[in-house]
């Protein structure tokens, strides 16, 4: 076996042991090399483009667009953007609670959207229509929407505007006990009155000429039981339809006469929301009182 291993294998051993040895004789010379500035790495010209370049030249960050000269090729100013004009037609819009929203209608109009469907039928116009109510505003939440950019030009652009707001202002002091409420109905009137007023000034500042309709409160409850509240809610509706009937371009319009024979008919299964048969009472009155847009 020992002189099978030394006259066959050990000529092997040794050719392995010289190949070994040239390849570590040259992997030290070549990372000399390297170390030393001898020796660099040959880039591909599309390695040489994204090593030249930190971004994909076929975007554009946003970086270099806000920072991008608005002037042309002569150094000439580009002229500002022009304010949002208003679309051709009549425009309006909804604002508010979810009765400015619609909520309890089966198609979603609500009293403003039927109105609108009414005045369609009726004007050779083209009526555009958006809203903006959202469910469970108060009068103050309804203000800070006003803070909005996007929102005033909104306003600029309308012929008439829907308001429902209160509701759920009023519907606070229903829970206290009976001898806070006539305390809290008074702090709580005087704030909505200064709220609203706030509001019609930032309206008026944007569009003195659009009409807007303001929608009363109606009651939940007519029997004798609920007494109280509705007290609340005939003061409310009152305090309102005087400040509203002495602003320029705007109207009243209320709806307490309109439910009191006709809950079960005009509440939707929530017990608080008109359903459709509902709003489309309301937009029906609504429309009796509107002046013509010709």
């Amino acid at each position: 076996m020992l002189k099978f291993i030394k006259n066959y294998l050990w000529p092997v051993f040794l050719v392995l042991f010289i190949i070994g040895s040239g390849f570590f004789i040259y992997g030290v010379y070549y990372s000399f090399q390297i170390v030393s500035g001898d020796v660099t790495e040959e880039l591909s010209e599309n390695e040489v483009a994204d090593e030249n370049s930190d971004e994909d030249p076929g975007e554009v960050s946003t970086e270099d667009e806000i920072d991008a000269d608005p002037g042309d090729e002569n150094g000439a100013e580009t002229p500002a953007e022009e304010p949002a004009k208003a679309a051709p037609g009549l425009n309006f819009i909804s604002l508010g609670d979810s009765l400015a929203r619609g909520t309890g209608d089966d198609k979603g109009l609500g009293f403003s959207g039927r109105t609108v469907e009414i005045l369609q039928v009726s004007s050779e116009e083209e009526i555009n229509y958006r809203n903006f109510a959202v469910d469970g505003f108060q009068s103050l939440q309804l203000l800070e929407f006003f803070e909005n950019p996007d929102f005033l030009k909104e306003i600029g652009k309308a012929d008439g505007i829907f308001i429902s707001i209160g509701g759920n202002d009023l519907r606070t002091i229903q829970n206290l006990a009976s001898q806070e409420q006539e305390s809290a109905y008074n702090s709580l009137k005087k704030m909505y009155l200064e709220t609203l007023e706030e509001t019609f000034l930032l309206l008026r500042a944007e569009n003195p000429d659009a009409l807007v309709i303001f929608l009363g409160l109606y009651n939940l409850d007519y029997s004798e039981v609920n007494q109280d509240e509705t007290e609340f809610l005939l003061r409310w509706n009152a305090a309102t339809n005087q400040w509203i009937s002495l602003e320029k371009n705007a109207v009243f319009v209320p709806t307490y006469d309109l439910f009191q024979f006709q809950l079960e008919n005009f509440l939707s299964f929530d017990g608080l929301h008109p359903n459709d048969k509902g709003y489309q009472a309301i937009a029906e009155r609504i429309f009796e009182v509107l002046p013509s847009f010709e």
